[in-house]
C-alpha cells in the first residue's frame, strides 16, 4: 500500500508506481518537505490516491513543485493542475528533458536564488554534464541527502536474467549501486563534476533518499563516496 512515510523531522517520502523509461522499468519516489513557514516543497511528484493526497494537503499548503532532474519534468503536469498556484522549478532544460508540453516555471535550478528554501533545504547543481544537469538537495533538519537519477541501486529479480545482467553491467547493482556507466559518459568535464561532489560531501548527512533505489539509513556517506569513486574525489569527512 502506498503511504506517506516520515523520514526524520518534517521530511516524508511516497513510493509511486513503476514507470517505463527508455525501455526499462523504474520505481518512482517523491519527497515532501515541510518548510519552516508550514508550506510544502515537493520533488518529483508521483500519482497518489485521493486519501493519500488528503494526508499530504493536511501537512500544509503545497507551495513548491520541483523537478531536480531532466527525466522527471513530465511529472509536474498533473500536480500543476491540482495546485495551479504552486511555484514550479526545474533542472536546466536539455535534450533529454522528458516533457509533456510547456509549463509556467518560476525558475531554473542553479539560476535561482540559492536561499529560496533556506534554512530547510540547500542544493547544488551537478556540473560537468551537458545532459544530466541534476540538482542534489540536502534537507538540513533531518540530515538527509536527496538524489534523483545520478545514483541508482537496483535489486536483482529472480528469473529476469537479462535485466539482472544489464543492471550489473551498468554498475547499478545492489547493495551499493552507483552512477550508471551511461550516465558517467555524459560527464565530459570531470573537474567540474569532482568539485560538485566534493561540495556535496561537505554536507553533514546521514541518510540518503534515492528516486531509484532503497532509502539508505546506514553508510549513506560511504554509498555516495563509492558511487563517485571514478572521479577520484576527496572525502568531505564530516
Amino acid at each position: 500500500m502506498v503511504s506517506l512515510e516520515p523520514l526524520g523531522k518534517d521530511l516524508f517520502v511516497v513510493n509511486g508506481p513503476v514507470v517505463r523509461d527508455m525501455g526499462a522499468h523504474f520505481n518512482t519516489r517523491m519527497t515532501v518537505a515541510r518548510l519552516k513557514d508550514g508550506s510544502l516543497w515537493i520533488a518529483s511528484p508521483v500519482h497518489v490516491s485521493f486519501s493519500l493526497l488528503a494526508k499530504i494537503i493536511a501537512l500544509g499548503p503545497v507551495r513548491y513543485l520541483v523537478s531536480p532532474t531532466p527525466r522527471h519534468f513530465w511529472r509536474l503536469n498533473a500536480w500543476h493542475k491540482l495546485f495551479p498556484e504552486a511555484q514550479m522549478f526545474s533542472s536546466p532544460i536539455t535534450s533529454i528533458t522528458l516533457k509533456k508540453g510547456e509549463l509556467p516555471l518560476a525558475g531554473i535550478l542553479g539560476e535561482t536564488d540559492e536561499d529560496l528554501w533556506a534554512p530547510d533545504l540547500e542544493h547544488i547543481q551537478l556540473r560537468g554534464s551537458s545532459l544530466l544537469q541534476e540538482a542534489v538537495f540536502f534537507h538540513v533538519p533531518s540530515r538527509t541527502l536527496l538524489v534523483e537519477d545520478v545514483i541508482q541501486i537496483h535489486e536483482s529479480h529472480p528469473g529476469r536474467h537479462l535485466r539482472n545482467a544489464l543492471v550489473a553491467l551498468g554498475g547499478v547493482k545492489a547493495p551499493w549501486g552507483g552512477v550508471g556507466r551511461d550516465i558517467r559518459l555524459t560527464f565530459r568535464d570531470k573537474v567540474a563534476a569532482r568539485e560538485s561532489i566534493e561540495q556535496i560531501l561537505q554536507w553533514d548527512f546521514d541518510k540518503l533518499v534515492l528516486a531509484h533505489g532503497p532509502i539508505v539509513t546506514e553508510a549513506a556517506r560511504e554509498t555516495v563516496e563509492r558511487a563517485f569513486a571514478w572521479l577520484n574525489i576527496r572525502s568531505g569527512g564530516n
